[in-house]
């Protein structure tokens, strides 16, 4: 939680205010992140973590999270969707219109 605190106290007020409304936030919320006041939500690390580029990670904010593992599995099934994508688009199996009878589709 150091780094965010680090990270948002070296941003300008209206910086503060750019990375809230980034994140779907509070400036206040924020603050409370970083005081260890409140909990971050998963959600919102990962929205914080896009929002600093990568400055602020989802580890530093939510140590308690696997993101090992929630990456790899985002990757697994990012890849799994890749390949049904071309096994759909290889795919010569072709269906008649719906409504109509082989012998009507092939006329």
């Amino acid at each position: 939680m150091d780094a965010f605190h680090i990270y948002l106290k070296g941003l300008t007020k209206e910086q503060r205010a750019e990375l809230a409304e980034k994140c779907g936030t509070s400036v206040a919320y924020l603050w409370q992140i970083a005081y260890e006041q409140r909990r971050c939500r998963e959600a919102l690390a990962i929205e914080i973590e896009k929002a600093t580029g990568r400055k602020v990670k989802v580890e530093d904010l939510r140590p308690d999270v696997d993101w090992a593992y929630v990456r790899s599995s985002a990757q697994s099934i990012a890849e799994s969707a890749r390949d049904d994508v071309g096994r759909i688009e290889a795919s010569d199996d072709a269906q008649p219109p719906a409504g109509t009878s082989d012998r009507e589709a092939g006329d």
